[in-house]
């Protein structure tokens, strides 16, 4: 292992998870006794990610890295056909979701009472849902799987069978997000083996990217239309839930 590859695979499996863990709970208290912050949380986020983004680029464009590629590998001549027709497919879905939690207001209240765990750090005003649907989407979308699948993953392969760096990768991704909780780590860990198991299938790092990018403004928009003011619809114990309440 070279310099440049401890140096990151230290920030992505020590540093990030440790300072989640640590910043969890006061950026919890902070946004639930201001609001308000929350798009200065989400302009950190980004920046935060970019950076070491850039830096990823950078020492790789240098050649400091021992991977040999960063957003491409071997894979099935099918699997960007398979992968393109079932990322149609979910998009599809998930903008039917988000037509009927905006038309009926006893789903969107339903929802709401859903993502209450999560309200804290989830957009509830147009301001908010506009930068959780763009920057913060992207953002996530093509940093994370440039972090975590097309480096992390790789480099881990130097090491084990390609289903264990898997594995242990997207185990590390759900610790990144330890300041949703248990739950939030569980469930971004699954979504991170989804996204690696895209990377196997269709050897390019830009389906996880397209598939990242759709889940994270999906569940911006949601949040965005659940939890605005004006939805006063009572609960019903029967009918739809939402597909995901997953925040960066």
């Amino acid at each position: 292992m070279n310099l440049a590859d401890l140096l990151l695979v230290t920030v992505l499996v020590v540093v990030f998870p440790a300072w989640e863990f640590w910043r969890g709970p006061a950026l919890r208290a902070r946004l639930m006794a201001d609001p308000a912050g929350k798009v200065s949380a989400y302009r950190t986020t980004c920046i935060q990610l970019w950076s070491l983004a850039l830096l990823l680029l950078v020492l790789y464009t240098t050649g400091s890295l021992s991977i040999a590629a960063l957003g491409v590998r071997e894979a099935p001549r099918f699997g960007e056909a398979v992968v393109a027709v079932a990322l149609l497919g979910v998009t599809l879905y998930l903008g039917w979701s988000l037509y009927s939690v905006a038309r009926n207001p006893v789903v969107r209240k339903q929802t709401a009472e859903a993502m209450q765990p999560l309200a804290w750090m989830l957009p509830a005003d147009r301001r908010e849902a506009i930068w959780f649907v763009g920057p913060v989407s992207l953002t996530a979308g093509i940093c994370e799987e440039l972090l975590y699948r097309g480096y992390l993953m790789q480099w881990l392969e130097g090491f084990m069978p390609v289903w264990g760096a898997m594995l242990l990768s997207s185990m590390i991704f759900g610790l990144m997000h330890a300041y949703q909780g248990l739950g939030g780590i569980l469930r971004t860990a699954g979504l991170g083996l989804v996204m690696a198991g895209l990377f196997v299938l269709t050897g390019s790092l830009l389906w996880p990217i397209l598939l990242h990018v759709v889940i994270d403004a999906y569940a911006g928009a949601l949040s965005g239309l659940a939890l605005r003011k004006e939805s006063t619809a009572e609960p019903v114990k029967n009918g739809a839930t939402p597909c995901a309440a997953r925040i960066r």
